[in-house]
């Protein structure tokens, strides 16, 4: 074809297409989302206000994002080069819908182990990630107009990925003391009167994002046992769990229910590192099988499961999160030290014990404008507003900081950082 009938090709093209709104065309799963522009992807959008000074150096609060230099690229590569050398062809190859069978069975090993429960690789559906564990799960089990619960605040990732799916979200407060699982029950309850039935509920029982709260073990028995009589299936979202600071949270749901009526979502991303990409669903077998019927994408790269069976397999990981937690718990005491010596007039807090997050509400300011006063002082974090359904509407106080990228150094200028943007604000 001639450059000239390809410009002909293009301009008629353009004559039928410019001026139109794509949004007019969306399916009904993306219209019911906010927009988000390229320039935002990865950073949870307007909930962020990105440092604007020119005056110091901008202190990251806002994702949770591994520490950088925490990475183990030399255990990664060299994983990664055994592959090649030894099983090059089938590691370039298309995966299985369930994932590389080996990988399974280490999981399995190590999830049986951290959970103290007997585990097989066919517990086991390696997904894109946690957040591709939780979109497979809504796949799996939700049509449009179902109920799904999850806690009030709640991670936004996973509640665009719930409402992608048209489901109607019904929010129950998380709350600091041990009602939870009643305030469950009573919504429940409150539902079936109405006619609706609950099919889901989504929580993050470990080091919560964004609270940083972990679930007693009387509040996760009376949840499995709640849910059970009302047959609602329990994601349960791991991401945190072995990021704890001192001891070990207690046992996990699936654990709790023998994995009845409970489906655990686990990640690399947190404990090793964000791009990877590679999480799993653990499940009883219906359940998995149920999801690999709803899985069209061929499965996840078998290079980087190849790698990671033997980089897992190897027992590195296991001092690497050891390491893991000594840095998180640094990282947490300096920024408590710090609000706790600068702003403990303007901020109150409960000090997490694990997890990547500290949740703080802001005394005598809006949080939204203490976000723009600290952009002005180089500090970007989280506006507490985007971890609710109804946003400001819900929260205009509270504030997330992600603790787990800053430097040492850097946490340490946090106070004097929160304590002059508060001034702006206040004085």
């Amino acid at each position: 074809m001639t450059q000239t009938n390809v410009s002909t090709r293009a301009a008629i093209a353009a004559k039928h297409w410019e001026g139109q709104d794509v949004t007019e065309l969306l399916a009904r799963s993306a219209a019911v989302l906010p927009a988000i522009s390229a320039t935002e992807a990865g950073t949870q959008g307007r909930s962020i206000v990105f440092s604007r000074t020119e005056h110091a150096s901008p202190i990251n609060l806002g994702g949770g994002i591994p520490d950088p230099d925490s990475l183990p690229v030399a255990g990664l590569q060299a994983a990664i080069n055994k592959v090649f050398e030894t099983t090059s062809e089938p590691a370039l190859r298309y995966g299985g819908i369930f994932g590389f069978e080996d990988l399974r069975a280490v999981v399995a090993e190590r999830q049986g182990r951290i959970q103290g429960i007997k585990l097989s690789y066919e517990n086991f559906l390696m997904t894109h990630g946690g957040s591709g564990g939780i979109d497979a799960v809504c796949d799996t089990f939700l049509n449009p107009g179902d109920v799904c619960i999850v806690e009030r605040p709640h991670f936004s990732g996973s509640l665009r990925t719930i409402r992608g799916h048209l489901c109607e979200v019904v929010e129950v407060e998380l709350g600091e003391d041990e009602l939870f699982a009643e305030r469950v029950e009573e919504t429940l309850q409150r539902m079936e009167a109405e006619g609706k039935h609950a099919k889901l509920l989504y929580t993050v029982p470990d080091h919560h994002n964004p609270s940083g709260a972990t679930m007693s073990l009387a509040v996760r028995e009376k949840l499995v046992e709640v849910c059970a009589r009302h047959r609602v299936f329990i994601m349960e979202d791991m991401a945190y769990t072995e990021l704890y600071f001192d001891a070990p949270p207690p046992p996990s749901l699936y654990a709790v229910a023998d994995g009845h009526g409970v489906i655990q979502v686990g990640s690399f991303s947190k404990i090793i590192a964000t791009g990877l990409r590679v999480g799993w669903i653990q499940a009883r077998l219906p359940v998995i099988e149920s999801v690999g019927r709803v899985r069209f994408d061929m499965g996840g790269s078998p290079l980087l499961h190849r790698a990671l069976t033997l980089y897992v397999g190897s027992g590195d990981l296991e001092p690497h999160v050891d390491m893991l937690r000594g840095i998180y718990r640094r990282k947490c005491d300096a920024l408590v030290s710090t609000l706790r010596e600068h702003c403990e007039p303007y901020l109150r807090f409960e000090e997490p014990a694990g997890g990547f997050f500290l949740w703080a509400e802001c005394i005598g300011a809006t949080a939204q404008d203490v976000a723009e006063a600290g952009a002005e002082e180089g500090l970007t974090f989280a506006a507490g507003s985007n971890f609710y359904k109804d946003r400001e509407a819900a929260d205009t106080s509270h504030v997330r900081l992600a603790l787990s990228y800053a430097s040492l150094t850097e946490l340490e200028d946090v106070g004097p950082r929160f304590l002059r943007a508060f001034q702006r604000v206040v004085d």
